[in-house]
């Protein structure tokens, strides 16, 4: 019988992925300012014409407003964090990119917390240095 379980995808820390990561998260930082700018832009006109016309229209528009500016500093603030993290990572070291799915064969007699147990991929700058399988004994 074939199963499915997580398989965990780690990297070896090198020059190219820490900055790899670090450009990927102040790309995603600057997306998120472009964003606030775009809305604050559009917010401070249309709420120039609430204000005009409708004024509990506009005051339900600034809450929903006030709403959207603190998802987006928490979206913010969040990379930031994301950032310093990717800044402190040491060469060398091992880090957790993420999971994968894969099959693990079962048969009568196997230990299921063996089969079970989370598999590990290990990768330097892409390319596969070990793997790391509990269900696999030698």
């Amino acid at each position: 019988m074939i199963l499915k379980r997580e398989v965990l995808l780690k990297a070896v820390v090198t020059e190219r992925l820490k900055s790899e990561l670090i450009e990927a998260v102040q790309e995603a930082i600057q997306r998120v300012e472009e964003q606030q700018d775009d809305l604050e832009r559009q917010s401070r006109r249309l709420m120039l014409e609430l204000q005009r016309t409708d004024m509990q229209r506009a005051m339900a528009f600034r809450q929903q407003l006030e709403i959207e500016k603190r998802k987006q500093e928490d979206v913010k603030a969040a990379l930031q964090e994301q950032l310093a993290e990717y800044n402190g990572l040491e060469l060398g070291t091992e880090f957790t990119r993420g999971t994968i799915e894969s099959h693990v064969d079962v048969q009568v007699g196997d230990n299921i917390q063996d089969k079970l147990a989370r598999a590990e991929i290990l990768v330097e700058d892409d390319i596969i240095k070990e793997l790391r399988d509990p269900a696999v004994r030698a």
